[in-house]
């Protein structure tokens, strides 16, 4: 089936963070390591970790704070944040939230194609959003074509959000895999309903239509199929 939906579960090691993927009932979706959406607060902290071979998004939903990468210096985020890091080597970061704040974000890690490694790098973009078109529609590249971050893995990255009822058509193509994440609000993604918290899994599909109702936020990531 082109479009499969799947809720997200609370993770058994973090209270705080909604996993799509991998999850008992849905497993790594390769190239898809991880897909989440995770809260932290001054109080309940996201503890730094590290990847390896993979490309890790963190995109900022809601609230500010701080991202780090290793042992450079912490750099401002809020609400529009984006950030790209390519670890094809063992690399540190963390997110945290300000004083006072409750930081959102919604995080993909995509493992590396195989080939010679690309450069270490963690690539970003300020925050903020574009404001809503003459439809009541807008669409903002985060990562890919359209935007100021490349992607190693090929990944593309945009976000929708709909101030009023509107329809929007993204093509997909049979050599890629996507999933639809909705942030907030309700939806369609084909005849499918889609609400906060749930994700469409997209495979084998041309491109898909995307029906919000006013609110509907949500976030498309497309990645090419593994060879």
């Amino acid at each position: 089936m082109p479009v499969r939906i799947v809720a997200g579960d609370i993770s058994a090691t973090d209270a705080t963070t909604r996993l799509l993927i991998p999850t008992p009932k849905q497993g790594k979706w390769p190239p898809f390591a991880r897909v989440a959406e995770t809260l932290a607060t001054p109080r309940r902290r996201f503890p730094a970790h590290s990847h390896t071979g993979v490309e890790v998004l963190t995109y900022v939903v809601e609230g500010s704070g701080t991202y780090e990468l290793q042992s450079r210096a912490a750099e401002s985020v809020a609400a529009g944040s984006v950030h790209l890091l390519t670890a094809p080597t063992a690399v540190g970061h963390a997110i945290n939230p300000g004083k006072g704040q409750t930081l959102r974000w919604f995080g993909v890690v995509v493992t590396l194609p195989e080939g010679p490694p690309p450069e270490t790098r963690d690539r970003s973009s300020p925050a903020g959003e574009p404001g809503a078109g003459p439809d009541g529609f807008s669409l903002r590249p985060l990562v890919g074509p359209g935007s100021a971050i490349p992607s190693a893995a090929g990944m593309e990255v945009a976000s929708l959000h709909f101030a009023s009822e509107a329809t929007t058509f993204r093509p997909m193509g049979h050599q890629s895999l996507a999933v639809c994440y909705a942030l907030a609000g309700r939806g369609r993604i084909d005849s499918e309903g889609l609400e906060g918290g749930e994700a469409a899994l997209i495979d084998e599909s041309a491109g898909i239509a995307i029906h919000g109702e006013p609110g509907f936020r949500a976030v498309v990531v497309r990645v090419p199929r593994p060879t």
